[in-house]
């Protein structure tokens, strides 16, 4: 005999059940208690319970009956949870039946499933519009799928994704015809039921009978549901969708024809289910970018699992430009317990999407400069590559070592062209992004150089550099005398070059080229006589000479301290040294200070163990080794084997010493300085002024990294023999690519002349 306490609870269960704040009931929405109608789910569902107890050696021919004693409720629970359950199999009077059917309603309770306006005595007593709900309420979670939104709409979701040419309104008179139910017979399937678009729809028992024989021939699908009762007009929404969700179940034909098309699409995301896979947003990005959609950062997309909302966003976002609504938020979507059906119809709709090019490759940018001087400006294209862009959608981006740069764009049929003007030495980025998303090739680089027009000696003149033309022009304004002109240019090193005179009507021209870094005299005589301002001179720089002093401090260095590069231009010539410290192609804060004369220091601070590229420039050109590589907290790498000449080791080859040693050896060789402040000052943290001024500036962040001046292309003399070592290999032949230097004189009747540039 049982236990009051046991008495109590099953009696309790049932009153529970029976509350007015109940759902299962409810849910069929039988009206007027149509026959028809309720004879058409208790088939539907009377078959579909038989289903579930086909190996248990029981069935059930009417649920209001074969249910009462709770024997198939028990086992038909057990079957769906998969774990026995306490029950009484041989019945004897009505109190072992209520023990069974609230054995098993507990189970279901446990379950998640919520039972109100049923109980035991229900049951036991065979009302059968309660036990019609408690049959859905079982088919919605243990078999479509429960969660907190009605699965109807998933449902719904999906079978008009999967049949784009059929119209699909409900689960019952859309189906009547048979023909929709044969279109999904071929979906899973592609080519079992080819000709459903030439079926008669006034033919539907026919129709629906040979779907369903496919169907379950096929995917062993049940015919739950008579061909007769499916085509009625009676076919109530339950039945139908009992019936349907055997193909989108998971593991049903439609769930894996769904899943066989999106590891088609996208193969590389190894995707397995329609739950865990989705979400991180990975998978569904990589979706949409496949057909075309704009996913801003995708490539860099965080899978923590704080970002993964954020990142279905971006991908839903993405896929509403492509047409597709989203049925499942973000939230839902990322939550880890999401049920298969929601992402599954989403997903679904994405099948008949016609891939387009991605907004990253609907356009090309092209840009004719990746150097230039500052100031000068610099213009760039943009082609369309596919027939329809929307002008809207493209943003243009310049940005320079100082931040964004004014940027002009016309737009054109067939593209737009951009311009804008660097006004900074630096690295400047184009970027272009259309739909939001970066266009392919973006960021383009275009390094801005030193302005050389800066660089000037007294009296006007600008340096030039070894292997330049110098072209001196005299003017005689018609004097008519045929006395002897000669032009003489007198080396540093005191060497004399004659310089071949022609007279064409009157105007001599002379021309010679420098081999030596100095100052340079030429004279301009007439019968053995200097002219007006003769001799002039001509500053010659040598931007080969450079020497890069403590490269091999680098491996040594620690990260977040300032580490600094000794540069010694002393055998340059005059001229102005400017640096630009990178890392990764970006330019990195950094201050140059000139110490002593011709002796800089370059000081910044690395914040990660890396490869560093350090580019010299003198007097605006980019000298030769440029950019130098410094390993700065690794090793260098060994140099790989060549059959190429050696040559000498530059004095950045010495041992390491400490920086002020170096500092203090070289100010003595080469010279003593009276000075005790500083000469130039480079400062990358500083906006200032280029113009010079007895304390110059100059900020890094203006560097530029393209080489308009490559000087290992200078012609060195071979008569002359540098005092720098780095000129040890300077007498290879190389090409002279400077603009030359016109030097001219107006020679007047009165033998005065006057000298311009």
């Amino acid at each position: 005999m049982e236990s009051e306490e046991e008495q109590f609870r099953m009696n309790h269960a049932g009153l529970v059940a029976r509350s007015t704040a109940g759902h299962a009931a409810r849910g069929m929405k039988i009206k007027d208690q149509d026959n028809m109608w309720i004879n058409i789910q208790h088939h539907t569902f009377r078959n579909w319970v038989n289903v579930q107890l086909r190996d248990t050696g029981l069935k059930v021919e009417d649920l209001s009956e074969d249910l009462r004693d709770g024997v198939a409720l028990v086992t038909l629970v057990e079957i769906l949870q998969k774990r026995n359950l306490r029950k009484v199999r041989k019945v004897n009077n009505q109190h072992q039946a209520l023990e069974n059917v609230t054995s098993a309603l507990n189970a279901i309770a446990e379950d998640g499933i919520k039972l109100v306006n049923i109980g035991n005595v229900d049951i036991v007593n065979g009302n059968l519009k309660l036990i019609l709900g408690l049959v859905w309420s079982l088919i919605m979670h243990y078999q479509i799928g429960q969660s907190k939104f009605p699965p109807k709409k998933f449902m719904h979701s999906w079978l008009k994704s999967v049949l784009p040419d059929c119209k699909v309104g409900n689960f019952t008179t859309d189906w009547n015809s048979g023909i929709n139910l044969s279109a999904l017979v071929d979906y899973c399937k592609p080519g079992v039921f080819r000709n459903w678009k030439n079926l008669d729809p006034n033919n539907g028992t026919e129709n629906c009978r040979h779907a369903m024989e496919i169907a379950k021939r096929e995917f062993n699908i049940p015919m739950v549901l008579e061909p007769e009762y499916l085509s009625s007009p009676y076919l109530d929404d339950l039945s139908g969708m009992t019936y349907l969700s055997y193909f989108m179940k998971e593991g049903g034909p439609g769930y894996s024809a769904t899943l066989d098309w999106v590891q088609h699409a996208i193969p590389e995301c190894n995707v397995t289910n329609f739950t865990t896979d989705w979400n991180d947003g990975h998978a569904l990005s990589t979706l949409v970018k496949k057909l075309g959609g704009p996913v801003p950062g995708y490539k860099t997309f965080d899978k923590d699992h704080s970002k993964w909302e954020k990142n279905i966003q971006i991908a839903q976002e993405g896929g509403r430009k492509l047409g597709v609504e989203a049925v499942l938020g973000p939230h839902d979507m990322a939550r880890q317990d999401v049920e298969y059906l929601g992402p599954m119809a989403y997903v679904a709709n994405y099948q008949w999407i016609t891939a387009k090019e991605p907004a990253s490759e609907a356009i090309r940018v092209k840009c004719d400069h990746d150097n230039v001087r500052i100031n000068n400006p610099v213009s760039f294209k943009l082609e369309y590559l596919v027939s329809e862009v929307v002008r809207s959608e493209i943003k243009v981006h310049v940005n320079g070592p100082h931040g964004p740069v004014r940027t002009e764009l016309n737009f054109g049929p067939r593209g737009a062209k951009g311009e804008f003007t660097p006004s900074y030495v630096g690295f400047h980025e184009i970027i272009v992004t259309y739909e939001e998303e970066t266009v392919e090739g973006c960021p383009v680089r275009v390094r801005a150089l030193p302005d050389v027009s800066k660089v000037m000696v007294k009296g006007g003149l600008e340096p030039c550099a070894i292997g330049s033309i110098v072209e001196v022009l005299i003017n005689s304004n018609g004097t008519g005398r045929d006395g002897e002109m000669d032009v003489k240019a007198y080396a540093p090193s005191r060497r004399v070059l004659e310089c071949p005179i022609n007279n064409e009507d009157g105007v001599f021209t002379a021309m010679f080229k420098p081999d030596e870094p100095g100052e340079w005299s030429i004279a301009v005589t007439y019968e053995d006589q200097h002219i007006q301002g003769s001799p002039f001179h001509c500053h010659v720089y040598d931007p080969n000479a450079i020497q890069v002093l403590n490269l091999n401090d680098g491996p040594k260095a620690p990260t977040g301290k300032p580490f600094t590069l000794l540069l010694d231009s002393a055998a340059c010539g005059f001229g102005d040294v400017k640096t630009d410290v990178t890392l990764a192609g970006v330019s990195q804060p950094s201050k140059t200070l000139e110490v002593d004369q011709n002796l800089y220091e370059v000081t910044f601070t690395p914040f990660e163990a890396a490869k560093y590229r350090i580019y010299v420039y003198f007097n605006g050109h980019e000298v030769k080794g440029s950019p130098f590589n410094l390993y700065l907290g690794v090793e260098k790498p060994p140099e790989r084997k060549s059959k190429a000449k050696k040559v000498k080791k530059s004095s950045s080859n010495k041992d390491s010493k400490d920086i002020n040693e170096i500092v203090k050896e070289y100010a003595t060789i080469r010279h003593k300085s009276g000075a005790d402040t500083l000469v130039k000052t480079f400062d990358s943290s500083l906006d200032r002024s280029l113009n010079k001024t007895s304390n110059n500036s100059y900020n890094s962040l203006n560097r530029s990294i393209d080489r308009s001046f490559d000087s290992s292309t200078l012609k060195t003399s071979k008569t002359y023999e540098s005092s720098s070592k780095m000129l040890s290999s300077a007498t290879q032949e190389e090409k002279a690519s400077h603009v030359p230097r016109i030097i001219s004189f107006n020679f007047g009747p009165e033998s005065k002349a006057q000298f311009d540039v």
